[in-house]
């Protein structure tokens, strides 16, 4: 890593540092505090061509197993394992961020492990991006014959909620006409009439473009000492 910048913040009693990877260039910044609150989040830039949802499926899909933690939901599971005081995982407009916070130390080093392999090394299997994105089922479980089939999925049905909501709609149609080209003219967690356009290879290609460290921005804070993050 070589520092790009250092910066004091003498009135939060705060030091700044910008640092890039020369090899991969990724960048990190990185807090240092005397709070044992210890923050970490990578956040990626991406940006949809189409309102299928695309990031929003990946962010859930990431967090289905990875390489090194080839489990069913690792993330939930760590939601009830670890000692952490905040674990997320958001879809913005142009980018998606994957947060945590820990007071311990141990715990960091965890957490800090299963972000990094879930973000980068997803195992982004096709039956979990049936659940998470869309899929057809029998509308009545019980119908043996499954006549009558009906659109499902977590993030789809996630966006049905969303859409219902009447302030929702209005602000994502602003920001559509406020910026009519580019990634804003898109909804980001995507749009239930377009969520089943979505194709499961688009989803693959999308994180190989997008999920990479020279796309991605690593932020650090709190009292851990900064060699020891970097050494990760």
């Amino acid at each position: 890593f070589r520092v790009v910048s250092v910066t004091d913040i003498p009135e939060r009693q705060l030091k700044a540092y910008h640092l890039l990877h020369e090899t991969s260039r990724a960048q990190h910044f990185h807090v240092d505090s005397a709070d044992t609150n210890n923050v970490f989040s990578v956040i990626f830039k991406t940006l949809p061509s189409d309102s299928s949802g695309v990031a929003h499926v990946l962010e859930h899909l990431s967090l289905c197993g990875s390489k090194k933690y080839p489990v069913r939901d690792p993330f939930f599971l760590m939601l009830k394992r670890s000692l952490n005081t905040y674990m997320n995982a958001w879809t913005y407009p142009d980018a998606t961020v994957f947060p945590f916070a820990t007071q311990n130390a141990e715990d960091f080093k965890n957490l800090l492990g299963l972000y990094l392999d879930t973000t980068f090394f997803p195992l982004l299997r096709e039956l979990d991006f049936r659940q998470e994105g869309h899929r057809l089922e029998p509308v009545d479980l019980k119908d043996r014959e499954g006549t009558t089939l009906g659109l499902k999925g977590v993030v789809y049905n996630e966006m049905k909620g969303v859409y219902a909501d009447s302030s929702r709609v209005f602000s994502k149609e602003l920001q559509s006409a406020l910026y009519p080209s580019g990634t804003y003219q898109h909804s980001s967690g995507g749009d239930p009439l377009h969520i089943p356009q979505l194709s499961y290879n688009s989803l693959r290609a999308f994180h190989s473009k997008y999920y990479h460290p020279s796309n991605a921005r690593f932020f650090t804070y709190g009292d851990l000492p900064l060699e020891e993050h970097l050494q990760f």
